[in-house]
């Protein structure tokens, strides 16, 4: 099974999509002032597949990256998007860096703007997607998990690095099966946050992370299992005119059937997060009298569950039909 995460970027250009493949062979990039254009080689089965070029024909500047594939595999992408000059126009890919297992390439381009992370963890990159024009406008993943030695599963999860300031201290809610209800305080920031996690069937209450500001709340319960967290968009800049500490200024929830919010103050850097075809199982960030910084662990949905629901469906189907 493999999962989308992204894109990043603008709306520009025409929608992309190499499709997917065994993993990530080579990259190119042609870059300047952004990123201009990617060709990535692909594995199929043992052998090279080249995909077509996505962006324009300019970029003074060149980078191939090579990986010792099958032993070494695209991880982790980062970079920056925003308009190329002085805010106007359409955002852009600005720079690209890539973390394979063993090595890390780049950063390409001007690392300027909007910032986004991502690694996977047990797991690697084996398609890209996006949106291209003159240059490259957006970039977005397929993940899959790597193959394995054994018939053991290896958990697939995704890492979505937090975006907001470098202020407070570290938090990871962890890894659960999925995000049962969420409750924020909120007023020219997002003071604090608290997840309701399920493991196993059974709600897990996590820490409150932030402070015991905020004269508004607001309470999102899914209704899990059959409702999962499939994104998340927000801002973040500092509270009062460009001083002080970057702070999470305002939230807004997706569900795969419903939209919550946004809660806060719609100002500053705006970030979006979406999964198609997986959801998110754990909140990470920073925090101090405020939230500083919000991040995701994701995952696919566990279909071994959904069998055996299924599977139990069809038995008592079963059992009702033959009796006389």
């Amino acid at each position: 099974m493999t999962i989308v995460i992204g894109p990043w970027g603008g709306n520009g250009g025409a929608d992309w999509d190499d499709g997917i493949y065994n993993g990530v062979r080579e990259i190119k990039i042609a870059y300047c002032l952004c990123i201009d254009s990617i060709t990535v080689v692909y594995d199929r089965n043992g052998k090279p597949v080249k995909a077509e070029t996505h962006g324009g024909r300019g970029g003074n500047q060149t980078a191939e990256i090579k990986l010792q594939y099958p032993d070494e595999h695209l991880v982790g992408v980062s970079g920056h998007y925003c308009p190329m000059m002085f805010g106007i126009g359409p955002r852009l890919i600005r720079s690209l860096k890539f973390q394979s297992n063993r090595r890390t390439f780049g950063p390409y381009g001007i690392e300027e703007g909007t910032p986004f992370t991502f690694t996977v963890d047990g797991g690697q990159i084996v398609g890209l997607k996006g949106r291209d024009g003159w240059y490259l406008d957006a970039i977005g993943f397929h993940v899959s998990p790597p193959p394995t030695k054994n018939s053991q599963s290896i958990q697939k999860t995704i890492v979505i690095e937090p975006w907001g300031g470098n202020g407070g201290a570290d938090w990871d809610d962890g890894i659960y099966n999925g995000v049962r209800e969420i409750k924020i305080a909120y007023c020219l920031c997002i003071d604090s946050i608290t997840a309701v996690y399920d493991r196993n069937d059974k709600p897990v209450k996590a820490e409150t992370h932030g402070g015991r500001g905020g004269n508004q709340t607001a309470e999102i319960k899914l209704q899990y299992p059959d409702e999962f967290l499939v994104g998340v968009s927000g801002h973040y800049c500092p509270m009062m005119f460009g001083i002080g500490p970057r702070l999470i200024r305002s939230l807004k929830f997706q569900s795969n059937r419903r939209t919550f919010g946004p809660y806060g103050i719609e100002e500053g850097t705006p970030f979006t997060f979406t999964v198609d075809g997986g959801k998110i199982v754990g909140l990470k960030g920073r925090d101090g009298w405020y939230l500083d910084a919000i991040g995701f662990h994701v995952s696919p949905p566990q279909t071994k569950k959904l069998f055996q629901s299924i599977q139990k469906s069809f038995r008592r189907l079963g059992s009702s039909v033959s009796k006389p």
